[in-house]
């Protein structure tokens, strides 16, 4: 992975536009200090050469331009790992460079950090300028520059030189304590990356006991990698306790200075690479990801083209074969994925075409997905009730395939459960084209779950139930998708089952047939069941009714429970087609798991009813043209 990331950082920084987008100072005052040499001696000038405060808003003048390389020069460790700063313990001052010093505003006179170190008696920044500055000075071999580092700490010294520049700018008191306030001396930015290369050198490890010198060049030091890394020197209890050797391996400091030049550009905001990124091994693949990067990135759009879109449109460059990659997956400083994909299948089949959701449950909508994107965007988020793939109004995509998904914003403990038990699974899908992960019995538990859940949640209001889409769509779903992720030859669930079971059920209807098997046993009683509640005058018209129904697990205590059913409603006069099919329901000898039938079983109940009036149709019914059950 190191030599993948560090090929792909060099790739980049040969880019001077690219390297160079996104990069800002840090919000807040800027100040820069000239210097005036004479024969006598070196001092800083009483008039900056600048003073300027930076907000996301403002524009970017040629001197912040400048500020921001300084700043860049001074802090690539100083602000991620603040153990390594000069300024210890107290850590306040977050430079690490003797050409420049930064505070946030809270450690100055008039800060909240100053008042609490005053009242506890500890010290204050201005106290220990000194001390930053023996330790800064160590980062330079020639003498002129020490010369003038060490009139930098003099003028820094001045506290009331100091607040003179500070109230010069005459925005120094508006300023908020998470500001930073920053001095700069005016000097050629390559002073800077010379003493910021020194620190670099060594810092850049997680500790200086195992470093040793490169035998060809002794600029270059090996030692333990620091990125995203610790090092348990204090923690004996992760360490290997039987191993031979102390250290697992090493990198040199020129890959661990790409590695942190990788995380800085990472950081940026708007984002500069996708989340997962795809590290190519093959240049002419790198090249052409890199050219989508960058063309995305100049067009000044805070949202940036994902993963799956750049994918997509190297497969059109390449003729549909995009592959031998590493897949690395950054989250909160961690590194929460990395693998390699040798060939990935952008379309979900072979040939281009869709996958098909047919309407079969009349929601008055069809879908064809022909890519993974589509999957990810059209049939995760109904399947897991907008909770791992989130859908917002106007606003980028929320993915949680490994952050932490609050059980709060689930619609219910089993939506949560089930995110978090195919979130990895559905990624490895998506992402690395690792499609072995899901099979027809995941895409079962998960979209028959979501439809007793719905159940159980549904509300009859303003004439309509509240989840009746939800369960509709989902069993489209089952029955469209399912044979897609089966091992079976033939699949249960399938369009032409449904289409088989109503054709059966006509038959069994009128008279001219029986019911021969399991599945058409449990289609035709959802349509029983639907039937007699369609003919109830319960003013509790929502889906509740099904859940006597949908726990048993006895063949006999299902029937029985369908006759005590119908014998609340034995007023009633059902028409003949209801009586042939009741008749067969009721004497069928189900043999089988009633368990497994239940997605069938509810087919029946949320198709059109079958079971009308042939001829006089009650005024309260639908009759032969309804469109849907009684849950309209």
């Amino acid at each position: 992975m190191i030599k993948e990331l560090v090929q792909f950082t060099a790739d980049i920084l040969e880019d001077p536009v690219f390297r160079n987008l996104g990069v800002a100072p840090k919000e807040g005052l800027h100040i820069v200090l000239h210097i005036e040499k004479d024969e006598e001696q070196t001092r800083i000038l009483e008039k900056p050469a600048f003073a300027g405060l930076y907000t996301k808003k403002a524009d970017m003048s040629e001197w912040l331009l400048r500020c921001t390389d300084w700043w860049k020069a001074s802090t690539m460790l100083g602000v991620v790992d603040t153990f390594k700063v000069f300024d210890v313990p107290a850590k306040a001052i977050h430079t690490v460079s003797p050409f420049c010093i930064g505070v946030k505003r809270t450690n100055l006179e008039g800060g909240s950090q100053y008042a609490e170190n005053q009242l506890k008696g500890k010290t204050q920044v201005y106290d220990r300028i000194n001390a930053y500055f023996a330790k800064a000075v160590a980062l330079l071999d020639a003498a002129e520059d020490k010369i003038i580092a060490d009139a930098f700490r003099i003028a820094l010294n001045d506290r009331t030189k100091v607040q003179g520049w500070l109230d010069g700018t005459g925005v120094f008191q508006d300023l908020k304590d998470g500001n930073y306030v920053v001095f700069y001396l005016d000097l050629p930015l390559e002073r800077y990356e010379l003493a910021n290369q020194k620190y670099l050198k060594e810092k850049l490890f997680n500790t200086a006991d195992y470093n040793v010198p490169d035998e060809a060049d002794p600029e270059v030091l090996h030692g333990t990698s620091n990125w995203l890394n610790s090092f348990p020197m204090k923690k004996p209890f992760l360490t290997h306790q039987s191993a031979t050797f102390d250290i697992a391996g090493r990198i040199s400091s020129k890959e661990a200075q790409m590695l942190q030049e990788f995380s800085e550009m990472n950081s940026r905001r708007p984002k500069l690479f996708p989340n997962p990124l795809p590290l190519f091994i093959l240049y002419d693949e790198r090249r052409c990801a890199f050219k989508i990067f960058k063309e995305d990135a100049l067009t000044g759009e805070d949202k940036r083209k994902s993963y799956l879109e750049i994918i997509g449109e190297l497969q059109k460059e390449h003729s549909g074969e995009v592959g031998n990659y590493y897949l690395l997956f950054l989250l909160g400083g961690e590194i929460r994925d990395f693998d390699y994909v040798s060939r990935f299948e952008f379309n979900l089949r072979s040939d281009g075409s869709p996958w098909l959701i047919q309407d079969m449950f009349n929601i008055g909508q069809e879908l064809k997905i022909y890519t993974v994107k589509d999957l990810q965007e059209q049939i995760l988020p109904p399947m897991f009730n907008n909770s791992l793939v989130v859908r917002r109004k106007d606003k980028d995509w929320i993915f949680h395939w490994f952050d932490d998904i609050e059980p709060a914003y689930c619609k219910s403990h089993n939506t949560f459960l089930l995110a978090m038990k195919f979130r990895k699974a559905f990624y490895d899908f998506i992402y690395k084209s690792k499609r072995q992960g899901i099979t027809g019995n995941a895409i079962r538990e998960i979209l028959l779950t979501g439809i007793l859940d719905d159940i159980r949640l549904d509300e009859y209001k303003n004439g309509r139930n509240s989840e009746g889409y939800n369960i509709r769509l989902k069993l489209n779903l089952l029955f469209s998708i399912h044979q897609f992720f089966s091992s079976k030859t033939n699949p249960t669930f399938m369009p032409e089952n449904i289409t088989s079971l109503r054709a059966n059920l006509d038959r069994v209807a009128e008279g001219s047939a029986q019911i021969e098997t399991d599945e058409q046993f449990a289609f035709a009683a959802g349509q029983v069941v639907d039937r007699i509640f369609y003919e109830s005058n319960t003013a509790d018209r929502s889906y509740k009714y099904l859940e006597p129904f949908l726990s048993q697990s006895d063949p006999e205590r299902f029937k029985i429970a369908i006759g005590n059913f119908i014998k609340r409603y034995k007023h009633v006069e059902f028409p003949p087609r209801f009586r042939n099919t009741c008749s067969d329901v009721l004497t069928y000898p189900l043999q089988g798991d009633l368990q497994k039938l239940l997605p069938v079983f509810l087919a029946g109940a949320f198709s059109k009813s079958q079971l009308y009036w042939e001829k006089k149709e009650k005024s309260t019914s639908v009759g032969p043209d309804e469109t849907e059950s009684h849950t309209n």
